[in-house]
């Protein structure tokens, strides 16, 4: 049975090493030796991590681990010290400027924010790994447009891992102990360098000059700047809108709280706009109003099939003729997408289903606070989990549609990650002989460790893996036999012709594996398995021209969501994160549902 390395962490999580005595005897030719040796590698070193034209500071980080001796121990002592550079985190007065130069200069920002209402604020959950973070910003987007307000969006995200020692992250990054900064005990009884997390801008994560194009957005820095407040007093924590810190302005900005139990207390379901609903009979004495009660239980929205069987038609008649028969007794029908096994982990927005809700029980978000006058309408606490994408369900196709658009054209990460995807994605195709490769998420880390992983131990989990890319392979045989290729299920998609010009893999091909098992031994037991990394992939000139920021280990997963996007074939399971934003990245460019597996 294979074992892992005891104690074995992810190089974000690993001490420094500990200091090796050196081998060499004493002497003057020795000591010229020792000196000239450690005066060629800090050089070598210092090119390749400088890069060749480096006026800006150090901004490159190649793969070092290639060309460092696996065989033995070093003979010399290696000592970690943080780069000389200035801190790239501090918060920038500089506003962002979109690709064709078009600078949002903070009165643009202002002059855009007026056009509102006002603004809205909420309490983030930066504690969060990214892609759930990134689930409550696009719910934030929804809600902001349906209330004509800006949205206000943290100006940082926290990272929680780092690809090297983390003094080296911490020489880019602003580094924090998580449990201090975010208020909490999560990783309390992690050892102390697991507890470390980096501040990271939130324009490295997402496009906001893109995101501008469709909707009115602002960074906390720019608030804070428009209203005569010092940037440096954003508070982190768990990204909370602070009134008694944001709004010391003078004169002070007005402010209405929605409580966290009223935005969708026990029993009541939330949805965009109630008034599209002034169809539906308020009546609900009839026998059939206290059917449809009894069919649904203790859920809070019942499903379509149950709903069609209380009503006992026919499977002939048509979903539009049975909405108006529940319209006829007291119920509404709303429109939301289905999660991945029943559970609501992955937010995808590409399989569109309908649910029958009591009209009594919906609250609309419009209705109760689009009529709010003050300058800030601001949402307390958590409404993320157990919740449908968006956070509410919608009382038409033509808003649920809109809601998509936004999460799969709209909150797009930095063009220098799709680009270096697709020098991945050629990659892999030259790897495979110029054939479809497919691609597989395996979360470990922390699932391991709260019970949450697919399988317990490794063999099994690569088991499952490709048992599940053997199906696909057959997938992708059938769809290249036929010609034919379909989208998911989200409007205006085009369908990837690319999809039919490779031939299908063949028994036995690499596969690409995004995965946090960092352990040497692990990773060498995989690359046997037929998993190609990341690291096989990427070259020191792919990590000089992104950035800097690839150390970060949440970056370089959105990276690999971008390599997940691209890949013919992709399985991953249905309770991580990740694979809903990949799943949704595979949608957005027209892959074919067919091709995409979470269980």
């Amino acid at each position: 049975m294979f074992e892992l390395t005891p104690l074995a962490r992810s190089r974000s999580h690993s001490p420094l090493p500990a200091p090796v005595t050196s081998s060499w005897a004493g002497g003057r030719r020795n000591t010229y030796t020792f000196i000239a040796t450690a005066a060629a590698v800090g050089i070598f070193v210092n090119v390749l991590l400088m890069g060749f034209n480096a006026s800006g500071g150090v901004q490159n980080v190649p793969v070092i681990k290639h060309w460092l001796p696996q065989s033995q121990e070093p003979e010399v002592k290696i000592i970690y010290e943080p780069c000389p550079i200035k801190n790239t985190t501090a918060p920038s007065t500089q506003p962002s400027a979109s690709k064709d130069g078009d600078e949002w200069t903070l009165e643009r920002i202002k002059q855009v924010a007026e056009s509102t209402k006002g603004y809205y604020a909420r309490d983030y959950s930066l504690h969060l790994g990214w892609n759930n973070v990134r689930y409550i910003i696009e719910t934030a987007l929804l809600h902001s447009k349906l209330l004509d307000r800006t949205l206000v969006l943290p100006t940082y995200v926290y990272a929680r891992a780092c690809e090297w020692p983390i003094d080296v992250c911490a020489s880019y990054a602003t580094m924090v102990n998580r449990n201090k900064e975010l208020d909490t005990t999560e990783w309390a009884e992690l050892p102390h360098d697991m507890q470390m997390g980096w501040k990271v801008p939130l324009e490295m994560m997402i496009d906001i000059p893109h995101l501008r194009k469709t909707h009115n957005v602002i960074l906390m820095k720019d608030w804070l700047q428009i209203y005569g407040l010092d940037p440096s007093v954003e508070i982190g924590r768990n990204g909370p809108w602070w009134p008694t810190v944001y709004h010391n302005t003078n004169p002070p900005t007005t402010l209405h709280k929605i409580p966290n139990h009223e935005y969708d207390p026990s029993g009541i379901v939330r949805v965009d706009d109630k008034s599209k609903l002034s169809h539906v009979s308020t009546d609900t004495s009839s026998a059939m109003d206290r059917a449809l009660w009894q069919a649904m239980g203790e859920k809070i929205a019942l499903d379509w099939s149950a709903a069609r069987s209380t009503l006992g038609v026919s499977s002939e008649t048509s979903d539009e003729e049975v909405e108006k028969l529940l319209a006829k007794h007291g119920w509404a029908t709303t429109y939301t997408f289905i999660g991945a096994l029943g559970l609501e982990y992955v937010k995808t927005v590409t399989d569109h289903i309908r649910q029958a809700a009591p009209l009594k029980q919906i609250r609309g978000l419009k209705d109760m606070y689009g009529h709010i006058q003050a300058k800030v309408l601001y949402l307390e606490g958590e409404i993320h989990y157990p919740r449908k994408p968006g956070s509410m369900r919608f009382t038409s196709p033509e808003a649920r549609d809109m809601f998509a658009a936004t999460v799969l054209h709209s909150v797009q990460s930095p063009e220098r990650f799709y680009k270096l995807a697709q020098k991945i994605h050629d990659r892999m195709v030259e790897k495979v002989g110029g054939r479809m490769w497919m691609s597989a998420h395996m979360r470990r880390g922390d699932f391991v460790r709260l019970g949450w992983a697919m399988e317990g131990s490794l063999e099994r989990h690569m088991e499952r893996i490709k048992n599940r890319l053997e199906r696909g392979r057959d997938v992708l045989a059938e769809i290249h036999t036929s010609g034919k290729i379909k989208t998911f299920d989200a409007k205006g998609l085009i369908p990837d012709e690319n999809q039919l010009k490779l031939s299908p893999p063949k028994p036995g091909d690499p596969f690409y594996l995004a995965t946090d098992e960092k352990d040497p031994k692990a990773q060498k037991w995989l690359r046997e398995q037929g998993a190609v990394l990341i690291d096989d992939l990427l070259t020191i000139q792919d990590r000089q021209e992104f950035g800097w920021s690839l150390i970060v280990t949440d970056v370089l997963g959105v990276l690999e969501q971008a390599i997940l996007g691209r890949s013919y074939y992709f399985y991953a399971h249905a309770m991580s994160s990740v694979a809903g934003g990949a799943v949704n990245l595979r949608a957005a460019r027209g892959a074919d549902p067919r091709t995409s597996l979470l269980d």
